[in-house]
């Protein structure tokens, strides 16, 4: 953790050598241009965002441990085209005492995806995700995907961003699966992916992602995720966080393991 937390660090240092680019004479971008369609600015310049996050929890009683999560997001912008890169992990180590057993778990994923914007309202998307997770004994789970999607802003407080697209996807894992009945091998599916931000004022927002996940050949075989988080500035450019994130991986259950989890953070977010 100690390395997300440098690499968040170098990122955020980085970014401020780009502020100064981010405005053509007399012009400046949109409020959350990243999340808004590139019509809708009139600046042709390079833009550029990043931001990083970071929470800990600490269990004491029956359970005790720590859960820590970080991620860095960047956003670069040029004319219609808007790439993203966004990279997450997770790690927990817990110790359940009534059962003398300890569970510790780690994930991480990296997305990187190009939009294009058609028009003010409608947008096409291309990506590849990659992903790890011990828990679902996930050793490295790859995805194409390509879609398209609809970008409204609505007086510059509800951002609302949803995506439909189909992709292959391919995964292997840590241990051996032959006769446990569980996906393999490269699979097209389909996705759909929300976003939407309610800026309340200066101080207050709130941010919604949630996602979808099925197989066109293994119609019981999904995933699914939310994301909410309730922005609180405490001052420019940093922000505390309150957050829910809940999951549900159907694999996991045919793995024999459970197949919702749900966390409760409270964390710190750094945008530029």
């Amino acid at each position: 953790m100690k390395n997300l937390v440098t690499v968040i660090f170098i990122v955020l240092c980085c970014s401020l050598n780009f502020i100064s680019a981010q405005t053509e004479a007399g012009k400046k971008p949109s409020p959350q241009w990243w999340l808004n369609s590139s019509l809708a600015d009139t600046i042709n310049q390079y833009l550029f965002h990043v931001e990083g996050q970071y929470s800990y929890t600490k269990m004491t009683g029956s359970i005790e441990g720590e859960v820590q999560s970080g991620a860095v997001s960047t956003a670069v912008r040029k004319s219609i085209f808007t790439n993203h890169i966004d990279y997450y992990i997770d790690k927990s180590d817990q110790e359940i005492k009534s059962l003398g057993m300890s569970l510790n778990t780690a994930s991480q994923a990296f997305t990187e995806y190009l939009d294009v914007d058609i028009t003010p309202l409608f947008y096409g998307q291309a990506g590849y995700i990659w992903e790890r997770d011990n828990s679902l004994y996930i050793q490295n789970r790859n995805s194409l995907y390509a879609g398209v999607g609809l970008n409204h802003v609505i007086n510059q407080q509800h951002y609302l961003k949803i995506l439909l697209a189909a992709g292959r996807v391919n995964q292997d894992y840590t241990i051996p699966v032959d006769n446990i009945n569980v996906v393999k091998g490269a699979h097209t599916v389909y996705y759909i992916r929300q976003q939407y931000k309610y800026v309340m004022g200066p101080v207050f927002s709130i941010m919604d992602e949630a996602y979808y996940l099925n197989y066109f050949d293994y119609a019981n075989r999904y995933r699914l995720g939310v994301i909410l988080n309730l922005y609180i500035s405490v001052v420019q450019p940093v922000s505390l966080v309150l957050g829910y994130n809940y999951k549900f991986d159907k694999e996991n259950e045919l793995l024999g393991a459970i197949g919702a989890n749900s966390t409760q953070t409270i964390g710190v977010n750094i945008n530029f």
